[in-house]
């Protein structure tokens, strides 16, 4: 049976490369080189992706620049009512709470984070199909991110998958820090290809574990 996977993202999980300059027209990788779709090139039985990357989203924040569209609390369940059926829901959110007009923690935003799980199982509270969640770290800030837009961020991050590590704990979920295999690159934000690639085969066991766990 097809199982079907969304993964809630910014752009990281649109897939954009790495800006050349702060001004430059966003890029989109091609579908076979995204992460989302690189995760489960070799699955060993039918997994549908759903893509829901959407650049500049927030974990919780409405943006008083690019809009309140890119607060992920907002359209989150819309997303899970949308797609359903769902077997897992992977977050890889965060990045841009750390924008200098938001000016956030870690801490603060792995909290965007919890609210975001609690958003998913409060929906599902009266069910028994909850999706499973899997959070995924996004690539740190790196110090050469424009400082107009990100100010120093690269510090702020600090700590960001120890604390969505305990998130993950502490609600039954679970948890991959894309450092560990991947990081930003030219522009101090976005993953490029090799990211892409070193992402989804590292996330591509334990999907395939979560999946098999619930047929």
């Amino acid at each position: 049976m097809e199982k079907t996977v969304v993964c809630f993202g910014d752009s990281n999980t649109w897939g954009c490369e790495p800006f050349e300059h702060p001004n430059a027209t966003p890029r989109r990788m091609p579908k076979e080189r995204r992460w989302t779709n690189v995760m489960v090139e070799d699955a060993k039985f039918p997994i549908k992706i759903i893509e829901e990357g959407l650049s500049g989203r927030t974990t919780v924040f409405d943006d008083p620049i690019e809009g309140e569209h890119k607060n992920g609390s907002r359209l989150l369940v819309a997303c899970l009512e949308t797609h359903a059926p769902l077997d897992l829901v992977i977050i890889m959110l965060g990045t841009n709470d750390f924008k200098t007009h938001f000016n956030v923690s870690s801490f603060t935003s792995a909290r965007g984070i919890l609210t975001l799980i609690q958003l998913i199982k409060g929906y599902y509270v009266l069910s028994d199909d909850c999706p499973e969640i899997l959070i995924v770290t996004p690539p740190s800030i790196d110090a050469s991110a424009e400082v107009a837009f990100w100010g120093d961020a690269a510090e702020r991050c600090i700590g960001h998958a120890d604390y969505l590590n305990q998130v993950a704990e502490r609600t039954g979920c679970f948890h991959f820090d894309c450092n560990l295999v991947a990081g930003a690159v030219k522009d101090g934000i976005h993953l490029d290809d090799a990211g892409h690639r070193a992402l989804g085969q590292a996330l591509a066991p334990q999907v395939m574990s979560i999946l098999e766990m619930r047929s």
